[in-house]
C-alpha cells in the first residue's frame, strides 16, 4: 500500500520524523515496539493500534478516543493491569493484527485533535510504566520508520476497519475474479466487486457502452461519454481503476478460441443475455474446476405492472450437477437476434441480481456465515419472495 497518508498528513509525518515505527495495515494505523509491563513484570513490546479516518490521503481528527493493544496485557510497574483496559477483548482486525484488548483513554478535551496527539499520549501511558523499570527504553527510535503492505485499493480501505470486519475482508484477499458480461447486472457486480480487495477483476465484454446502457448500469455517465461511444469494459475500467488497482479490460467476446483466457481467473460471473453464449463458457469452467455464478432475469410486462423473476445459480465444484439435469442455467434458445422478443431490464432488479451474487460468493469464501449452501435461488418480483434449492447433498434438509 502507498505511504502517501503518512507522508500527505502533517500528524502521521510528525510521528515518523520523531522516531515512532508506524505502519498502516487492514484501515488501522499501527505502531509496533510499544514496551510493556506484562503481568510478571517482564517488560515487553507491543502494538497500538487506531482506526485510521481519512479523507483521501490525509488524516482528519480521529473520530473516536479509542484503540486496540496487541501482543499482551499493559500493566503498571508492580504487575496489576491498566485501567484503561477492557477486558476479556480479543478481536481479529484484519491483515493479521489480533487486539488482545480495547484501551479506552479519553483526552481532556471532547476528542483527540490529531493522529499526533491520539498516539502519543496512549504511548506515553503504557510505555511509563516500562520506563519506570527501565528508564533507558522507549517507543522513538532514532529515526522513523513508515512500513507499507501492499494492498489493490489506490486509498486506504476505512470502511473495514471502522466496522471491524477486517478479519472477514481479508477471506477475499488474492482471488483473480472474472466477469463476463458488461450489461446491467454485470456492471453492477463489477461495481460490488471493485470494493473489496480481490487481487485482479477480468473484465469481457465486445460491445459499446450505449445511451441505454446508462439506464441499466451504476453511475451516470456525461453526455460528452456517450457521444464518444466507448467499449463497456473500457468506459467503466476507467471508473473503477480510480479506486481498484487490479481491474484488466478485455474487449472480446468469449468463445472457443479465447475461452482459455479463463484459467486464470479463481472465480467467474457469468452475466450474458444469450443463452448460447452460455454454454461454452459453462463448460469450459466446469472442465477447468472452476467455480462460478451465472445470473439472469426473466421479466414480462402485464396488465399489472412488470412480473417476473431474478435468477441466482452457483456452481462449485461439490455441486454441478443441477446446472444440466435441473436446467437451472438456460443454454438454449433462438439463434441471433430475434426482433419479435422483448428483453426488459430495469437497473433496481440488475442491481439485486448483481447483489445477491455477490453475497452467494462472500458466503462461499466466508465472509458471511453461509447456513443454507443453496446452489439456485430465485427472487419473485410479484410475490417479493426469494425460492432456494439446490443444496449440497450432505446438507441436512
Amino acid at each position: 500500500m502507498s505511504l502517501q497518508p503518512i507522508r500527505a498528513s502533517a500528524d502521521l509525518s510528525r510521528l515518523v520524523n520523531e522516531g515512532f515505527d508506524l505502519s498502516i495495515v487492514a484501515g488501522y494505523l499501527v505502531v509496533s515496539n510499544v514496551p510493556f509491563v506484562d503481568p510478571d513484570r517482564t517488560i515487553r513490546r507491543g502494538m497500538l493500534a487506531c482506526v485510521l479516518d481519512l479523507a483521501g490521503d490525509r488524516t482528519v481528527p480521529p473520530r473516536n478516543h479509542v484503540a486496540f493493544f496487541i501482543g499482551g496485557t499493559p500493566c503498571d510497574a508492580m504487575g496489576t493491569q491498566l485501567g484503561m483496559l477492557h477486558h476479556g477483548l480479543r478481536r481479529l482486525l484484519g491483515g493479521d493484527l489480533v487486539a488482545d484488548h480495547l484501551l479506552s483513554s479519553r483526552p481532556s478535551t471532547r476528542e483527540y485533535e490529531d493522529y499526533y496527539a491520539k498516539v502519543t499520549t496512549y504511548v506515553a501511558e503504557i510505555e511509563g510504566h516500562a520506563r519506570t523499570l527501565d528508564p533507558s527504553i522507549g517507543a522513538r527510535r532514532g529515526m522513523g520508520a513508515a512500513a507499507a503492505s501492499f494492498s489493490p485499493f489506490r486509498y486506504v480501505d476505512t470502511a473495514s476497519s471502522r466496522a471491524g470486519i477486517g478479519a472477514f475482508t481479508d477471506k477475499l484477499m488474492r482471488h483473480s475474479i472474472g466477469i463476463v458480461g458488461l450489461g446491467g447486472g454485470g456492471s453492477y457486480i463489477l461495481d460490488l466487486v471493485a470494493k473489496t480487495p480481490v487481487s485482479r477483476i477480468h473484465l469481457w465484454d465486445p460491445d459499446v457502452f450505449e445511451q441505454h446502457s446508462a439506464f441499466r448500469a451504476p453511475g451516470a455517465p456525461s453526455v460528452d461519454d456517450l457521444a464518444g461511444r466507448p467499449a463497456k469494459v473500457d468506459h467503466l475500467s476507467r471508473i473503477y481503476s480510480n479506486m481498484h488497482r487490479g481491474i484488466v479490460p478485455h474487449r472480446a467476446r468469449l468463445g472457443p478460441s479465447n475461452l482459455h483466457a479463463l484459467g486464470r481467473v479463481d472465480f467467474a460471473f457469468i452475466a450474458v443475455d444469450s443463452p448460447e453464449s452460455r454454454r461454452p463458457i459453462v463448460e469450459f469452467l466446469e472442465r477447468a474446476g472452476k467455480p462460478f455464478i451465472d445470473i439472469g432475469m426473466g421479466l414480462h410486462l402485464s396488465d399489472m405492472g412488470i412480473v417476473g423473476t431474478v435468477r441466482v445459480t452457483t456452481s462449485f465444484s461439490e455441486m454441478r450437477e443441477h446446472v444440466h439435469t435441473r436446467g437451472r442455467i438456460p443454454m438454449t434458445g433462438r439463434g441471433g437476434d430475434d426482433p419479435y422478443s422483448t428483453n426488459v431490464q430495469v437497473a433496481d432488479l440488475n442491481c439485486l441480481n448483481a447483489a445477491l451474487a455477490v453475497i452467494r460468493w462472500k458466503r462461499h469464501l466466508g465472509f458471511y456465515a453461509d447456513l443454507g449452501q443453496e446452489h439456485w435461488s430465485a427472487y419473485s418480483v410479484d410475490g417479493n419472495a426469494i425460492f432456494n434449492d439446490e443444496r449440497c447433498p450432505e446438507m441436512p434438509t
